[in-house]
């Protein structure tokens, strides 16, 4: 406020004659906008998630944003879905949004909700935020979407997580890549102003993605506590604890151990470098997937999750971070290894805004094995370098002291809420057919009884979908086998007789569609003709997805 009256009073002694009418028009208004502009303690922001009590990177940042509003006295609730199991006090400033628990064993407690149904929708109108911010891009966040447009509530957007490469590591990518790319395009694009992490997502997103048409693209990064990730955590007690020796180099792994992560390469290289005799020992925060490999390497402790003062004496207490994900946004793991005085060998792409290249730590090419060992075998055989990278890493980390980047994100806000008392801003928005989300699959994605109709009855249960699994591969297997001989008790038979028999049988029983509709559509087999429709129907949907998501009514 004194910054605004100080201003004006500078103006007043003879600069605002020199003005034209419409620059004083706008210095009026530019000065109504500043005296106007909210108070932290006048923010009440409802940050919708997909699942807030699931520790993950996306997680992870939600609540330290969280924890630094509250300590500025901002008001904060949470839109989620919440466990079945979850403590009610740790869940009272969440608006539970329904949901569906992903029915696969690696999932964890990974449920997607499928919109806001009548409860939520008025808890959601009994708090009455004045900003929305979405950070995941589920069908909730549709609808929730939908709801701000109504009522004219600002909201923006945050992107957190590379979907689209994630697909590559799951051999989906052929045929979900373009529709979910589509999907994901279309539903940033609704939103007035999206906040990405780096300059490279940025660049990424505008120039190879084309998103930017409806929104506008600025950078938002992620900060670091200086104190809680710190060189001076570092413990020869917890070292010991883990069988690291003084002389031990420890290699350390800090993620969730999924495939996109890339841990086959930092086991490869671990296992490479310890077999050519080097005093090296491994340390992996995290789990997942892999942790059953790379718990049967030698001279590797596995640590689970941690958190807090344990993470920081974890990283404090290793010598070199190896982290060769090329699918990070911003790469939070290696920032709070930097900020610990670890150095890092990281890819170059995603880090390459935190490591430079032999000043802080080392970049290599995405994938490129040979590039990581060596990096990390450079590291491992000169303490000097070591060292000195470390002093440089915990000196350009204080430039993202989190502090400083979590009240950028609360100025974010109250700029959202400027824009917003501007009766035209979202209709301005809304001209554009993307920005509209004007295409086919919004008459699905944000309709919560269709998705919960559709989607539960294959979704709910982890034995429902493997039974799905299992009952179409019978049924099939059942058709097939008759193109086979593996019941041939091939001990008493020759080799001869055997080709023989396979001969005779191809012959007679070749396979055709009758005898697939023969098996499968059998009275008795009710159950398989169950699980083949449904698989028709399954394929079936993918295609309207993809079909839908390139269509756009304008």
């Amino acid at each position: 406020m004194f910054q605004v009256v100080q201003s004006s009073k500078m103006l007043s002694n003879g600069a605002v004659k020199s003005l034209s009418e419409s620059e004083r028009v706008e210095l009026g208004l530019s000065l109504i906008r500043k005296l106007d502009r909210p108070d932290d303690s006048e923010l009440r922001i409802l940050i919708c998630t997909a699942t807030y009590f699931v520790l993950d990177g996306v997680t992870l940042t939600i609540r330290r944003l969280e924890s630094h509003l509250r300590s500025h006295g901002v008001t904060v609730k949470i839109l989620s879905t919440v466990p079945d199991n979850i403590d009610p006090e740790l869940a009272k400033d969440v608006i539970v949004v329904p949901g569906i628990k992903i029915p696969f064993a690696h999932a964890g407690e990974y449920a997607f909700g499928v919109g806001l149904d009548e409860n939520t929708i008025r808890e959601m109108e009994a708090y009455n935020p004045n900003c929305v911010h979405f950070t995941v891009p589920d069908f909730v966040a549709l609808d929730g979407i939908r709801w701000c447009q109504r009522n004219n509530i600002a909201y923006i957007g945050t992107w957190h997580s590379n979907y689209i490469e994630y697909l590559k590591y799951y051999f989906i990518e052929w045929i979900l890549g373009p529709a979910f790319h589509r999907y994901l395009k279309g539903f940033f694009e609704q939103i007035p102003t999206v906040y990405v992490p780096t300059s490279y997502m940025l660049r990424k997103m505008r120039e190879e993605w084309g998103y930017g048409s409806a929104t506008e693209l600025k950078e938002w990064g992620r900060g670091v506590d200086m104190n809680m990730f710190s060189p001076d955590r570092r413990s020869a007690q917890f070292r010991a604890s883990k069988g690291f020796t003084d002389q031990d180099v420890v290699v350390l792994w800090v993620s969730r151990l999924v495939p996109e992560k890339r841990p086959d390469i930092w086991m490869q290289c671990v296992k490479r470098l310890q077999e050519e005799g080097l005093p090296v020992k491994a340390l992996v925060v995290g789990n997942g997937t892999f942790e059953k490999y790379l718990s049967k390497l030698k001279y590797v402790s596995c640590c689970g999750w941690l958190s807090g003062n344990a993470l920081g004496e974890a990283y404090a207490s290793s010598d070199i971070l190896l982290f060769p994900s090329d699918v990070e946004t911003f790469g939070n793991v290696t920032l709070e290894a930097l900020s610990s005085g670890c150095p890092s060998v990281v890819e170059k792409k995603c880090g390459d805004h935190l490591v430079e290249h032999g000043v802080n730590g080392l970049t290599c090419a995405s994938g490129d094995f040979e590039s990581f060992y060596q990096a990390t075998r450079t590291l491992v055989l000169d303490p000097q370098l070591r060292a000195r990278m470390g002093k440089k890493a915990r000196e350009g980390a204080w430039k993202f002291e989190r502090n400083i980047i979590l009240q950028q994100m609360a100025e974010n806000y109250k700029d959202a809420i400027e824009k917003h008392r501007d009766p035209t801003f979202l209709k301005r928005h809304m001209e554009n057919p993307e920005g509209r989300g004007c295409n086919m699959l919004s008459v699905f994605c944000c309709n919560y009884y269709f998705i919960k109709i559709i989607a539960e009855p294959f979704l709910n249960t982890s034995k429902g979908v493997q039974d799905l699994v299992d009952g179409t591969n019978d049924c099939v297997q059942m058709s097939r086998s008759r193109l086979s001989c593996s019941h041939l008790d091939r001990d008493s038979d020759s080799v001869a007789d055997t080709k023989d028999k396979y001969i005779k049988e191809k012959k007679a029983k070749r396979f055709s569609w009758a005898s697939l509709t023969a098996n499968c559509f059998s009275p008795g087999n009710c159950t398989r003709t169950f699980h083949l429709i449904a698989l028709l129907f399954a394929v079936g949907v993918i295609f309207l997805f993809i079909y839908m998501s390139l269509t756009v009514r304008r």
